[in-house]
């Protein structure tokens, strides 16, 4: 098998569970050190176990990625692995959906856009010194479709995910001459991840209708009538991490089925 991320050192925040767990076996199989993150220990000792077994390497950090001493702690523990840092894959998320604007409080709101926005704000300021003493490095920010398309009652993460798009573009702009790429994935429903089953409660439950009918309904709009896999969203980050995409920058990939098309 190619390992296009040989020798390489990932940070993958968010990667307990669901798509972080995806995308950091896969930057692992293809040859990085993943730096794993979530503040549950107990899984990413699983998630470990599991790189482990195909020969891969994987540090655990636990801590909270909104948290500014732990995100430091956490990018020096990544420095230590070999000296070095080459990505970063800010992932964790909050869903942030099941209220109106009218209905929610500030504390829900300013808790969904410190977890959305503020953390990979505070992730890549910690790790732009370390990428542009290399002259090189890979910041993948991990977006959402409410970012782009008039979901209702998601107007927090919404606003977020937006902002992060946007930051995205910032930082390609800033970083383009230290060789540093910045780019986003926008994902599509993975249903099998505990994220997603919690997103379509929230918002069946505000439609009055079951979580198995929003999810069948979204299917149903998708171009390609299905949705996406989380090893197909984990595709598209190591392709962005890799040298393949060396002039790609500033730009939001949806890997969505066809869900959205801006």
């Amino acid at each position: 098998m190619q390992r296009r991320l040989k020798e390489k050192v990932a940070i993958v925040t968010g990667s307990g569970r669901g798509l972080g767990r995806a995308i950091a076996e896969k930057l692992a199989r293809e040859g990085a050190a993943v730096v794993l993150n979530s503040r549950t220990r107990e899984q990413l000792e699983a998630v470990q176990r599991e790189i482990e077994s195909f020969g891969g390497r994987a540090v655990i950090a636990v801590g909270d990625a909104t948290n500014e001493e732990d995100i430091n702690r956490i990018v020096s523990i990544a420095r230590d692995v070999d000296g070095r840092i080459d990505i970063l894959v800010n992932n964790a998320a909050h869903t942030g959906v099941g209220l109106s604007v009218a209905e929610m409080s500030v504390e829900t709101w300013d808790g969904i856009l410190r977890t959305n926005l503020r953390g990979p704000f505070l992730f890549c300021r910690a790790v732009i010194p370390h990428l542009q003493e290399q002259r090189s490095g890979r910041i993948i920010n991990i977006a959402s479709l409410s970012a782009k398309n008039a979901l209702p009652f998601a107007s927090a993460d919404a606003a977020a995910k937006a902002g992060l798009l946007a930051l995205t573009r910032v930082l390609a702009a800033e970083l383009g001459p230290h060789n540093i790429t910045v780019n986003a994935v926008v994902p599509g429903l993975v249903p099998d991840t505990e994220l997603a089953r919690e997103f379509m409660q929230k918002l069946g439950a505000r439609f009055g209708a079951a979580p198995e009918a929003m999810e069948e309904n979204m299917r149903r709009r998708a171009l390609l009538g299905r949705h996406p896999t989380a090893l197909e969203i984990a595709e598209a980050v190591a392709f962005l991490a890799s040298d393949a995409a060396s002039s790609i920058t500033a730009q939001s990939i949806n890997v969505c089925g066809g869900m959205s098309v801006c």
